[in-house]
């Protein structure tokens, strides 16, 4: 029997594992996505500093050209007129020097170019490329945009063009402020037109709009503002306040709260109107008589945030100061604090004396304010509002009032040598800005629009004073540059 050859015995495939854990494996990974990072960076770092001039040059070159376009939109005053005029003849042999591929020519007056256009950006007004802006919207307020049908929500810091559309619901408000300064307060249920082209030039555009319905009031600083209707035109002279008030059959009533203002009727004739003076004016624009536009009311009683205990009574007696030429006065009470429609408790038109009774059923805080009817029934601005707050249960006993005013001051908004200054107080309280009296809402809040004559560094004091008498104070510095 033949035995088989033998072969020699393979051995089986022998594998090592390593087994790694999955964090260990997470770390490598991480270090290595830094070290590719890092060498990235390192590596532009490098290339910057290493950069061609040439290329370098025509980088700067091109920004240069985009940042001289941005400070031509935001429009040039005289007073800028010669340092823009300078800075693009830098630019322009900037680009004369790169057409030789002189590069390093090139780069050096770029660079210079491009410091002062930098500077120039900060001294024009940029934000105000179209007509106007809103800065204020309270309640439903929508914008339709020129040669459109859809409504859009309107909100803040919204720019508006020749030919836009703002139209408020019942109860809300909205402010729109031009590049010259002049503000409008749009009131409710009303419907306005901006009938200004975009700025352009070195001049600002005074605001134009044309009102269909509702009212408007108009804030100028110095420069006059034209108001548009079916049935005249207001021209609003510099440093005034006019009140427009359109009705459904296109009727109107133009006052002026201060300052003057040039009404013309449709049918061609026209009325100066000095302060606390009005007009009206039928659909067909002929214009009636001038008339007398009483003073607002001065709120007597009682006092500001007066406390009012249920638990021992609940009747309160509002009274007010009587104005001459009023034969009649509109009261208004309510819970918000911007006297909307849905918040009035109190609407008591026409009344006769200078006081009324109230008997208030619930707790919270309420807001008072008057109105005086003079002849014609014209009216008078509103009071400035008082509150009020009736409570029940026992409380704690309250001590005198040594707390100062709330103050809140936001960053000025600046048009040249227009400043924009708006914040919140106390409600009640009472605000100026270097001494001049400024309007403050039911709810604290107020704007208003300066003008700075003075030439660079100006500080602006803004001052609030509560009733008990306690003041704080905010200061504010703005740079200007004027002819």
């Amino acid at each position: 029997m033949s035995v088989p050859p033998r072969y020699p015995r393979k051995r089986p495939i022998q594998l090592d594992w390593v087994v790694v854990s999955i964090e260990g494996a997470r770390r490598l990974g991480r270090l290595l996505l830094f070290l590719l990072l890092a060498g990235g960076v390192v590596g532009g770092v490098v290339y910057l500093l290493h950069e061609p001039v040439e290329k370098r040059a025509q980088r700067t070159l091109r920004q240069t050209v985009a940042l001289r376009e941005e400070v031509r939109r935001g429009g040039i005053s005289d007073a800028l007129r010669s340092e823009f005029e300078q800075a693009s003849r830098l630019l322009d042999d900037a680009s004369a020097d790169c057409a030789r591929k002189d590069f390093p020519a090139c780069l050096a007056r770029a660079q210079d170019a491009q410091r002062r256009f930098n500077l120039l950006l900060g001294l024009v007004n940029p934000e105000f490329s179209g007509s106007g802006q809103i800065i204020a919207v309270q309640g439903k307020v929508e914008v339709q945009r020129a040669n459109r049908s859809e409504w859009e929500r309107a909100h803040e810091r919204q720019w508006l063009y020749n030919g836009d559309f703002v139209k408020t619901s019942s109860g809300a408000s909205a402010e729109i402020i031009f590049a010259d300064g002049t503000v409008f307060r749009i009131g409710p249920d009303s419907l306005l037109e901006v009938h200004r082209e975009a700025q352009g030039g070195r001049e600002p555009r005074r605001g134009e709009v044309k009102l269909e319905v509702g009212q408007v009031n108009v804030h100028t600083v110095s420069n006059p503002s034209l108001v548009l209707t079916d049935a005249v035109q207001a021209e609003v002279q510099t440093d005034s306040h006019v009140g427009v008030d359109v009705d459904r059959d296109s009727s109107a009533t133009v006052a002026a709260y201060g300052g003057t203002a040039r009404v013309t009727g449709a049918s061609g004739q026209h009325v100066e109107l000095a302060t606390r003076q009005a007009v009206r004016a039928e659909a067909s624009g002929r214009l009636g008589p001038q008339l007398t536009v009483p003073q607002a009311p001065i709120l007597r009683s009682p006092p500001a945030n007066f406390l009012l205990e249920l638990d021992r009574g609940n009747r309160i007696t509002l009274s007010w100061d009587p104005v001459a030429g009023a034969a009649r006065y509109d009261l208004e009470v309510s819970r918000s604090r911007i006297f909307s429609p849905s918040g009035l408790e109190v609407e008591a038109k026409e009344r006769p004396s200078t006081s009324a009774t109230l008997n208030v059923l619930r707790p919270g805080t309420y807001y008072w304010r008057v109105a005086a009817l003079g002849e014609g029934r014209i009216r008078s601005e509103w009071s400035s509002p008082r509150a009020f707050k009736a409570f029940a249960g026992r409380r704690v006993e309250e001590i005198a009032d040594t707390t100062p005013p709330r103050l809140e001051v936001e960053r000025p908004k600046q048009m040249g040598n227009f400043v924009l200054i708006q914040g919140m107080t106390e409600p009640g309280s009472t605000v100026t800005v270097n001494g001049e009296p400024v309007a403050v809402a039911g709810d604290g809040s107020f704007k208003k629009a300066v003008v700075v004559h003075r030439e660079g560094k100006n500080e602006l004091v803004i001052r609030a004073t509560d009733p008990a008498g306690n003041t704080a104070e905010r200061i504010e510095t703005v740079f200007v540059e004027v002819d």
